[in-house]
């Protein structure tokens, strides 16, 4: 039986435990730090093979791999004085973090993995980046997305700035659901149209790179149509390259950018 343990247990770790649960559940036992209260108590309620462990100390001790879910700049006050063992594998969440520091706080542990998980985990869904490769935590997350181990530690980076664009992604939707009820529609059947209708893109987008091949947006509009009208009247507009500059003003604000190179 595999023990797992989480210090820090918040929504992203709420989220890789509710996936856990549907591929590894019969094979784990984990334990959840007691932050927060009622998070950890709500897993421990929910899964029989959930344990609210009294501290953090007692999570790190009693687990084979050990999963850092605090907020990187508690980083230096989570891991003080946890009794971290040379045979533990740690998994780091904390984004922008790198790995030679968190490294450096989890001594003697030395199988460090930074992992970016992103909400959709928890239905198994998404991309999951990992880095460096490590035949354990594969294991743990391959059916939890699609995995992606990373070549390098800058991708981590380069990728939680993307990943910034959820948010942008959910207001596009919204805003296309206003529209649509603006125009009469009832709620809930825009809410489902434009949901459904992303998430069909997505799969067929994933279908593509499954087969190599490019998604071009031309393949998907007919010559003077709808769709045709609508990217052209985007592009005049400037909005797709509104998109490549929000990227770099979230890089040049994240975590991991130096203070020389935050405007």
């Amino acid at each position: 039986m595999l023990r797992l343990g989480f210090v820090g247990t918040g929504t992203l770790a709420s989220a890789v435990i509710d996936g856990l649960q549907e591929t590894h559940g019969d094979r784990c036992r984990i334990l959840v730090s007691p932050r927060s209260e009622e998070t950890s108590r709500a897993l421990a309620a929910r899964y029989p093979n959930v344990e609210r462990a009294e501290s953090n100390a007692a999570v790190v001790e009693g687990s084979d791999v050990v999963f850092l879910g605090v907020r990187p700049n508690q980083l230096d006050e989570g891991a003080a004085d946890l009794p971290f063992r040379a045979d533990q594998t740690v998994v780091s969440f904390l984004a922008g973090v790198p790995h030679a520091l968190v490294s450096e706080k989890v001594r003697p542990a030395t199988r460090v993995v930074r992992v970016n998980p992103l909400p959709p985990i928890r239905l198994r869904k998404g991309p999951v980046v990992i880095y460096p490769a490590n035949p354990i935590v594969e294991d743990l997350f391959g059916g939890l997305g699609d995995l992606i181990v990373a070549d390098k530690e800058s991708d981590l980076t380069a990728i939680a700035n993307g990943s910034a664009m959820m948010s942008s992604h959910y207001a596009l939707q919204n805003r296309i659901i206003e529209w649509l009820v603006s125009r009469d529609m009832a709620r809930r059947t825009a809410t489902l149209y434009v949901r459904s209708m992303f998430d069909g893109l997505a799969a067929v987008g994933l279908d593509a790179f499954a087969k190599g091949e490019a998604v071009d947006p031309a393949h998907h509009e007919t010559k003077g149509g709808l769709n045709e009208r609508g990217r052209r009247h985007l592009g005049e507009t400037g909005w797709f390259d509104e998109i490549g500059r929000a990227l770099d003003i979230i890089e040049a604000h994240s975590p991991s950018a130096s203070p020389k190179d935050r405007p």
